[in-house]
């Protein structure tokens, strides 16, 4: 279950981008990365809302799902930071390589 932030905690907003599902944050920019490091940050509980408003367009949209608001480590020389270990994961990418990483096997394969 989610836990309530308080008003002033740094927040940003993540979601899976559908065409292809990698973790990506929103920019001050208004586009979608895959680096938290670029991530737009807010504080104030109605400058969530009005973010969380326009990335709803995205879902509409078809460009993002499962759309989240997260907790941040602000720092200002190398952008926010996960405060979750769950979050630092989704942040460096998946933990074991993926079938679509691994070379295909040669074995039993016509010359």
């Amino acid at each position: 279950m989610a836990r309530k932030l308080a008003a002033d905690t740094p927040r940003t907003v993540t979601a899976n981008r559908l065409v292809d599902g990698k973790v990506v944050y929103r920019t001050a920019a208004g586009t979608w990365s895959p680096h938290l490091h670029r991530a737009l940050v807010v504080s104030e509980d109605t400058a969530v809302e009005r973010l969380l408003a326009v990335c709803r367009g995205d879902v509409a949209g078809c460009e993002i799902v499962d759309l989240q608001v997260i907790p941040v480590h602000p720092e200002a020389a190398t952008g926010p930071r996960a405060t979750s270990q769950r979050e630092a994961i989704r942040a460096a990418g998946p933990t074991i390589a993926l079938p679509v990483d691994r070379p295909l096997p040669t074995v039993g394969l016509p010359a």
